[in-house]
């Protein structure tokens, strides 16, 4: 596992996933962490390269009709 796996954020981390299904305490941590860190946690900031959305957002809905077209 890499060191600052963007799988971390988005399937693992306690603070992240709870924010991202609305708990407001999560909500509050994780705005407290992204001003202390400059721009949230390490395993944050890869999540959005990767994805492209920040850690507090859900991923977007996959278009299945978009991801079929190339078939």
């Amino acid at each position: 596992m890499p060191y600052f796996d963007p799988e971390y954020c988005e399937k693992r981390c306690p603070v992240c996933t709870r924010a991202r299904q609305g708990n407001r305490f999560a909500q509050v941590l994780q705005k407290i962490e992204s001003i202390v860190t400059f721009g949230g946690c390490p395993w944050g900031r890869a999540r959005q390269r990767k994805y492209g959305v920040p850690p507090s957002e859900p991923l977007p809905p996959v278009n299945e009709a978009r991801a079929g077209k190339g078939d």
